[in-house]
This record gives structure tokens, sequence and C-alpha cells, in this order.
């Protein structure tokens, strides 16, 4: 009995990584900075970014495993136009951002970040709930070689920021998944 409820389980947990979803290409690229030495954060998303499946439709590493995606960065949106403009200015001139899923397991999509012509493996943990994949993970923009880019933003934000401005950036997308049955 007991070895017929794990394999249930098992095969319950399985059946769930094989569901078929269509991409419904409703998406959020967020992300939170921090500054000031009490770690403050500040939130944002990109309002211009394109994201290419693998595949429209079939399981999520159909769908996912081969996707690729790229940011505008001029897109930042903070509710807070003058920020976005010192943002742009100060951290992202010159910045490009691109990338690639690279693989995708039950709990991690390895995504291989293109950002200012450094490539790094960026694991993200994800969960599928209420129709919707959430992907998270935390980068630090000195493995990008953006050490420049922050020190221009943090002279630009000096006493607003307190002297700090944080190399590490938590990262978010949540797309929307339609069931395909």
């Amino acid at each position: 009995m007991k070895t017929t409820i794990l394999l249930f389980l098992g095969l319950l947990t399985f059946s769930t990584s094989a569901d078929c979803y269509k991409y419904a290409g409703k998406d959020v690229i967020s992300w939170t900075a921090f500054k000031t030495p009490a770690k403050a954060g500040v939130g944002g998303e990109f309002k211009k970014f394109t994201i290419t499946p693998k595949k429209a439709q079939g399981t999520l590493d159909e769908m996912l495993n081969g996707a690729t995606f790229e940011i505008d960065t001029t897109s930042v949106h903070t509710k807070n136009a003058a920020r976005d403009k010192k943002i742009v200015k100060n951290f992202f001139s010159g910045v490009t951002i691109k990338g690639k899923v690279a693989s995708l397991s039950r709990k991690e999509i390895e995504v291989d970040f293109m950002i200012k012509d450094t490539k790094r493996s960026v694991p993200m943990s994800y969960e599928v709930k209420n129709g919707k994949l959430l992907a998270k993970a935390t980068i630090d923009v000195f493995d990008f070689m953006l050490h420049d880019n922050l020190k221009a933003i943090n002279k630009a934000c000096y006493a607003l920021h307190e002297g700090k401005t944080w190399n590490d950036v938590n990262i978010a997308l949540e797309t929307t998944l339609e069931d395909c049955k």
C-alpha cells in the first residue's frame, strides 16, 4: 500500500511537468535593485522586450528549452520618470541584454544571459501556479563587467543612495500559460 501511494505521488509529480501549455505572450520582466546602507529596494520593470519560445505550445521543456529573449534597456519603468531617465543614462547606457534558456529541470531554469558582451549562466528558480510561470534569480552586476555602470549610477544618485548602490539585483519573469487541452 505504501509503495502504491509513493508511486502514485511520483507519477502525479511527473505528470505536472508533462502538462501541455500554450504561450500566451503576456509577460512581465521585473527587477529590484538596492540602494543605501540599509539596502532599500527600488523596483522596476522593462516595458519593451521580445520573448521567443522554442515552441508556441507543448510541455514546459518543449517551450522553454532553447527559448530566447532580448530586452530594450531604454524601456525602464519605475513609476518615476526622472529616475527612469537617470537609470537609462547612467546605468544602461550602452548595455544590451539578451539570453537563451539552456536547460530546464523540475526546480530551475538555466538561462544564459548576455549582458554587455559578457555571457553568464544564471539558475532561476521557478514555479507554475494558477496559470502563471514565475521565475526568479539574483544576479551580480559585477559578473557582467558593469563596474563602471554601477559607479556611474552611484555617482549620479550619491545623496539619494547615501553613498551606497548595491551590486546584486533581483530579477523576475512572470508569464501566463494557457492550458492547451
